[in-house]
């Protein structure tokens, strides 16, 4: 089977999120793409169920353990990777096939052979958090007097979005990966999304870590399908202003760094002021190799 490594949200081969990626996936079971995504590896595998057409493609998404609906980072790295490969134009409008629904994808050329794909994240609704904070955050290393209180901590799909108040302190969390996962588990939660305002660089809104311990990822480098959610909850919370007529705003969020492996997620929300209505997510990659996996 062959299978490229990909890394996305960066220019640089070991930075960014790494994703499998396998291009030819028709005639594959469910077994053997689970197989297959935890000898590779990566916190999760794409796999081109069917396409490229002119039109998109339809892909399904694994973890080392368990197949999931969508992901961001493994969404850029495949059409990163088609695009390269001339299978899909390197800029236009496309559109995605998954779990997660008929997603609107859109390729814009940044360099003489790359392209960054923007891809619109599924929304879901903000819930109140199933999981006492304290108890959460004793498991990571942090504690209460760490969060800022000037935001909520909430629930968005599978996971719990708790804002810090200082980068420091982010970077300071060691999660106690086992633990966490019998704490969220029962309330249907995987992981636990912590973010700051304090960035490390100018034209950034936030920082962030995200631990997955329920979908077998003890931290994710850097997470597409949490950025979208978040540029939506800052809009909903002023944080990231939007025009009171309506329009569109572009802002970054920075993820990785405290692992060793940065990347850059660009992130563009569309609405009016206080009520967001869409986000997506931008991102480039690198190809790091191609090889052929016996499993």
């Amino acid at each position: 089977m062959q299978v490229t490594i990909v890394d996305a949200f960066t220019q640089t081969a070991g930075a960014g999120n790494r994703a499998g990626v396998v291009l030819d996936a028709a005639g594959l079971s469910v077994e053997a793409m689970q197989r297959i995504a935890a000898a590779v590896g990566a916190s999760e595998t794409a796999f081109v169920v069917s396409g490229p057409t002119a039109q998109g493609v339809r892909l399904r998404y694994f973890t080392p353990t368990v197949e999931i609906d969508f992901c961001g980072h493994a969404t850029v790295a495949s059409f990163h990777l088609m695009a390269e490969r001339g299978l899909v134009p390197r800029s236009g409008a496309l559109k995605l096939e998954c779990a997660a629904g008929v997603l609107d994808v859109e390729l814009e050329v940044t360099s003489t052979r790359g392209s960054r794909a923007w891809i619109v994240t599924p929304r879901h609704p903000w819930l109140e958090t199933p999981v006492p904070l304290a108890q959460v955050l004793a498991l990571v290393g942090g504690t209460v007097d760490m969060v800022d209180g000037s935001l909520p901590v909430r629930r968005n799909a599978h996971r719990v979005m708790v804002p810090f108040r200082r980068r420091e302190d982010v970077w300071e969390l060691a999660p106690r990966s086992v633990a966490l996962d019998t704490l969220l588990r029962p309330h249907g939660v995987s992981g636990v999304y912590f973010f700051t305002r304090e960035t490390l660089e100018a034209g950034s809104v936030a920082h962030s870590r995200y631990f997955v311990p329920g979908m077998g990822v003890a931290e994710d480098p850097v997470t597409g399908s949490a950025a979208g959610p978040l540029g939506m909850y800052l809009a909903m919370h002023g944080v990231l202003p939007l025009p009171a007529e309506g329009g569109t705003v572009r802002t970054r969020i920075e993820q990785g760094d405290a692992i060793g492996k940065p990347g850059r997620i660009e992130v563009e929300v569309t609405g009016r002021a206080g009520q967001p209505e869409r986000a997506r997510i931008g991102g480039v990659a690198v190809t790091v190799l191609d090889g052929t996996l016996h499993v």
